[in-house]
């Protein structure tokens, strides 16, 4: 510390605040002929209102962050349904991105549909659903990912390790659903759900295609 304090003294302490920062240009400017002068001096001026107009826009962009500072939070919901096991629920929080009011119904009704999609899913990788019962609600090349798993799954049981082997029998089912809204168009879902006793996480994304939603991305872990 006492180094940092003797650097200061020496450097700061006696610092004239009318001093002018010299870099050599008064010399130079002397030694040009009247035309780079007059160039030299039309540069300055060009610099000179440019700073004024990038000063002007930042106090613009303050204000502007200000006053959305100053705006209510984004909408969000939470809420708690139900499950078919008494006295089990499953929480959600859906954060949107933007201004837009959705009844809770819809956001509800919403929850549930990727509940039921990534169940769903779970059955086709067990066999015990054909891809083509996710088809209304997810695209093509996301099922062809989902039935290859179910070739993993479908594998000897010997050579399987025991996580594995509980996604082939265990019952499923969802315990939280947090999800974020990027636009009207685009939903992604963190889901988190248990085989079992065994609980996993996943992340699924859905986009709107005309009146429904659609999953075009899933992953479970």
């Amino acid at each position: 510390m006492k180094a940092n304090d003797d650097y200061r003294n020496d450097e700061f302490d006696d610092a004239d605040d009318e001093e002018i920062l010299d870099l050599g240009l008064a010399a130079f400017y002397e030694e040009m002929d009247e035309r780079s002068c007059r160039e030299f001096d039309e540069a300055v001026e060009r610099d000179r209102r440019r700073a004024e107009r990038a000063h002007i826009e930042d106090l613009r962009a303050v204000g502007r962050m200000q006053r959305d500072a100053r705006r209510r939070p984004l909408p969000s919901y939470d809420g708690d349904i139900p499950l078919a096991v008494r006295d089990e629920f499953l929480h959600y929080h859906v954060q949107l991105c933007f201004e837009h009011e959705y009844t809770d119904a819809y956001i509800r009704n919403l929850v549930m549909q990727a509940c039921r999609t990534v169940c769903a899913a779970v059955e086709v990788m067990r066999a015990r659903q054909t891809g083509n019962s996710l088809a209304k609600y997810v695209k093509p090349e996301c099922i062809e990912r989902i039935e290859m798993m179910r070739s993993v799954l479908a594998g000897n049981p010997n050579l399987l390790p025991e996580p594995v082997l509980k996604m082939r029998y265990a019952p499923v089912m969802p315990r939280l659903v947090h999800a974020m809204m990027l636009n009207e168009g685009t939903l992604e879902i963190s889901i988190h759900i248990s085989l079992g006793a065994t609980p996993h996480c996943g992340n699924m994304r859905l986009v709107r295609q005309g009146a429904r939603w659609v999953c075009d991305m899933m992953d479970l872990g």
